[in-house]
């Protein structure tokens, strides 16, 4: 009973918020701490990302980003969809030909694939997969999962600077680790 306790405190300390999405389809959530981290709204002028977005018809659903930079950087957690249409081979699983879209995709932006394995999150029944990659020009580095839910592709990305990436992998654990549907 103390051990439950102990750990009931600690994940309230720790998260201290939840993101829920409002008006999508489907809903989903997670905890991340407020102390640390903060939403950020959609920006309405067009950036690179955007565009990148749009060119790859992706869709950012939501980013958190640390309130304090490194670097005058701030790492974030940005949860997008992606459409599947353009996966018309039937004989080889989606979420296999969406992580060797993803791969080609990184490598054709310079960054250097760590590992790309197969990975589960606990509040997520479907498939995924885990890419760790890192991008030297900007000393970034990155861990994405993506799985496939309902007939889109979901992709949680955390960036941060590369020499804060272990550093943040608790926090960043926890918010991975959190996300569900409901």
């Amino acid at each position: 009973m103390r051990s439950f306790f102990a750990l009931f405190i600690f994940s309230a300390v720790a998260f201290g918020a939840t993101y829920q999405s409002s008006q999508l389809a489907p809903n989903f959530k997670f905890d991340y701490s407020e102390e640390n981290w903060e939403v950020i709204p959609p920006r309405l002028e067009k950036t690179d990302a955007q565009a990148i977005d749009k060119s790859m018809a992706q869709q950012t659903l939501v980013t958190v980003q640390r309130k304090q930079p490194d670097e005058k950087y701030h790492a974030r957690f940005h949860v997008v969809t992606d459409s599947l249409e353009k996966f018309k081979d039937t004989k080889v699983p989606q979420i296999v030909q969406y992580q060797k879209h993803t791969v080609d995709f990184l490598k054709s932006q310079r960054f250097q694939i760590l590992s790309t394995e197969p990975t589960t999150l606990p509040q997520v029944k479907e498939t995924a997969v885990e890419i760790i990659a890192n991008q030297r020009d900007f000393g970034l580095k990155f861990k994405q999962v993506i799985f496939i839910h309902q007939g889109k592709a979901y992709i949680l990305t955390a960036t941060t600077r590369t020499e804060k990436f272990d550093a943040y992998k608790p926090e960043l654990k926890l918010i991975f680790d959190s996300f569900h549907f409901f």
